[in-house]
């Protein structure tokens, strides 16, 4: 069993074959780091008396592995440090692609399922714990922390064969795990990232504090504002005109940058948001009641003028009154049916008698107790000259669920996590049942 810890940990990124090449050394030294060591983008203090081992990067472009081996633990228990990945999307899909993938060749006995924390700094945190079975009946105790800092996904771990040692060190890799600064985030005001919470569950915030508040001056605008808006659209399958009713975001940040949309995972984090669909990114200005809003889309660059009217809490354009989206409070519980109904006329009137429509419906009910149940529903219908059919499929969810800020955690009982942007339409915000939430940029009315 000596080397066994080692080769479940270097099976991680690199093969088993080269352990011996690892050499103890010590990368970038800590002379200009606050006292910390340095590698890659991560800024640590070392475990004392544990053994160190640096393997070098395949890659040029990102950082070995770095072993931390407990003392007299005959290299059962190690803490490591796995080499950084460019990240532009999200945290939680590839750090579940990253566990489905280092779990593929073992059973997963107890625990597995993630645990949503934020760093001071506001960048997310995910904590994941497993008791594995390894194909050969041994069994691995992990412990892991993947963070995002900027446009990078780290991740550390604490892997042992001894159950006893795993507790045992648990705290070494918690403090491990405070002392850790990230270099591409680091500030000159902070000089420690607490990322560990001491029951393993922290607040997830979804907010980036450089955006959360919403403000208008009178050259500036700060903050995520939504609008809805309605018009009539020529449908040219039935040569009828359809009534839209959409809602249009912006979020503005100080300097003259803007999204145009809801971004699709942190709504506040606009360098997020931008760098996930760059298409959506622009420049605005403002002087008195002129904004100029720049967008550049596929190659092509389009100018907008408009009249800005500030209102109470938000803003006018055109016709349409813009009010700024708050983060709901942490722990929110709402009490509802919350339903979501969708319909596509697909009939077309160049094809002669051909009638057809798709429906869908989304609903989800809440209790202030935290529980949710999710029914989806999606119908078809449609028919010719000479033929007909009719489809629909059904599909219901349930388990607990969390707010936090402008983030929705569903927790279903399978032990399986999704979320999803949240927030309480502005107008509907001082309302003891808000009859309008919106999830995932859905809007969902309350009906009972």
């Amino acid at each position: 069993m000596k080397h066994k810890i080692l080769a479940i940990v270097l099976i991680l990124i690199i093969d088993l074959t080269t352990v011996t090449a690892c050499a103890q050394t010590k990368v970038n030294g800590a002379s200009n780091n606050g006292g910390k060591e340095q590698v890659g983008n991560v800024l640590f203090v070392a475990p004392k008396n544990w053994q160190r081992l640096d393997k070098a990067p395949k890659d040029a472009r990102t950082n070995g592995q770095t072993i931390f081996i407990a003392p007299n633990s005959n290299q059962s228990t190690v803490i490591t440090i796995l080499p950084d990945e460019q990240l532009f999307g999200s945290l939680e899909t590839w750090f579940q692609n990253f566990l489905a993938k280092n779990h593929s060749k073992a059973k997963v006995i107890s625990g597995g399922g993630i645990v949503k924390a934020s760093s001071e700094e506001s960048y997310p945190i995910l904590l994941s714990e497993s008791v594995l079975k390894e194909n050969d009946g041994s069994v691995s105790y992990r412990f892991y922390v993947a963070a995002h800092p900027g446009n990078k996904a780290e991740v550390i771990a604490l892997i042992s064969t001894n159950p006893k040692e795993y507790q045992q060190y648990k705290s070494v890799f918690d403090e491990f795990i405070r002392s850790v600064d990230f270099a591409n985030i680091k500030s000159s005001n902070s000089n420690k990232s607490n990322s560990r919470s001491d029951n393993n569950t922290s607040s997830y915030t979804g907010n980036n504090t450089s955006n959360t508040d919403n403000s208008i001056s009178s050259n500036s605008l700060k903050g995520l504002y939504v609008g809805t808006e309605s018009y009539q659209q020529l449908n040219f399958r039935t040569n009828l005109y359809d009534y839209i009713v959409r809602e249009q975001y912006y979020l503005f940040a100080p300097g003259g940058k803007v999204y145009f949309g809801l971004p699709k995972t942190n709504i506040r984090n606009i360098d997020l948001a931008c760098n996930e669909d760059a298409n959506k990114c622009g420049e605005y200005s403002l002087q008195g009641n002129q904004l100029q809003l720049t967008r550049h889309f596929q190659g092509e660059t389009k100018t907008q003028n408009l009249t800005l009217s500030k209102v109470k809490d938000g803003f006018t354009l055109g016709k349409t009154r813009f009010y700024p989206i708050n983060p709901s409070p942490n722990g929110l519980k709402l009490n509802g049916f919350y339903l979501f109904k969708s319909f596509t006329n697909i009939s077309n009137s160049v094809l002669a008698a051909v009638l057809g429509s798709v429906s869908g419906e989304r609903a989800i009910a809440f209790d202030p107790n935290g529980n949710f149940v999710a029914n989806n529903f999606v119908g078809l219908s449609a028919s010719g000259s000479s033929a007909g059919v009719t489809s629909s499929s059904k599909g219901s969810k349930e388990g607990k669920y969390q707010i936090n800020g402008n983030a929705l955690t569903l927790i279903y009982s399978n032990g399986q996590q999704e979320e999803f942007s949240f927030f309480i339409y502005p107008e509907n915000e001082q309302e003891p049942r808000p009859a309008v939430i919106v999830i995932g940029g859905v809007s969902y009315l309350l009906r009972n």
